[in-house]
């Protein structure tokens, strides 16, 4: 039951991580204990390889030469939160997440004694969530990024622009393609207004 509660919190915090503003290391632990789960990799591992499923989420343990590897998927791949740890101490040294291949939340390196080196939070200029983008999708757009699988592809990005060449803007981009279309929309980051929706036909 711990392990389930621990895994449901990870994913809720990749969701509501850019819900903070700028977050000082002060926020969060400078220093990290976590462990590698040697045991329970060794005991279940196929190839390399232990993968299991809890509720709604994957999780895949793995190693390679110079490290072990812990990513919690959720089963439609649209979050994976990456945990990398040093093979000979089995501590974590890297800790980062994507939302459908998009840098989110607060990516984070260790020494090899645990102390925080190194830190980006890559939703500091974004105070429109992820969130609140995937509901904002779904209630305006009947845009499902969280349970919809029938796309081709499906790429999501965030870039800062210029607006009226004075300011500096933030904007979310989704670019959707299925069989009949190519859909391309833009969102503010900062406020959460549709700046663009396009969409163009493939003709067969």
């Amino acid at each position: 039951m711990k392990q389930k509660i621990i895994i449901v919190f990870t994913m809720l915090c990749i969701l509501s991580c850019s819900d903070k503003k700028t977050i000082s290391p002060k926020k969060f632990s400078a220093k990290s204990s976590e462990k590698f789960d040697l045991k329970k990799f060794n005991e279940n591992k196929i190839d390399s390889t232990y993968e299991y499923s809890v509720k709604d989420t994957i999780i895949k343990l793995s190693e390679a030469k110079e490290h072990f590897k812990k990513e919690i998927i959720a089963v439609n791949h649209s979050f994976k939160h990456t945990f990398v740890y040093d093979k000979s101490t089995n501590l974590l040294v890297n800790e980062f997440s994507y939302f459908y291949g998009m840098p989110v939340g607060i990516w984070k390196s260790y020494d090899e004694k645990g102390t925080l080196t190194n830190w980006k939070n890559y939703d500091e200029d974004y105070d429109f969530t992820v969130k609140q983008l995937t509901g904002l999708l779904k209630k305006d757009l009947q845009i499902d990024l969280i349970n919809d699988t029938n796309y081709q592809s499906l790429t999501i990005d965030r870039f800062p622009y210029k607006r009226l060449y004075f300011f500096t803007n933030y904007c979310y981009s989704i670019d959707i393609r299925t069989i009949e279309e190519t859909r391309i929309i833009k969102i503010d980051g900062k406020t959460g207004e549709i700046l663009s929706d396009e969409k163009s036909f493939i003709q067969e």
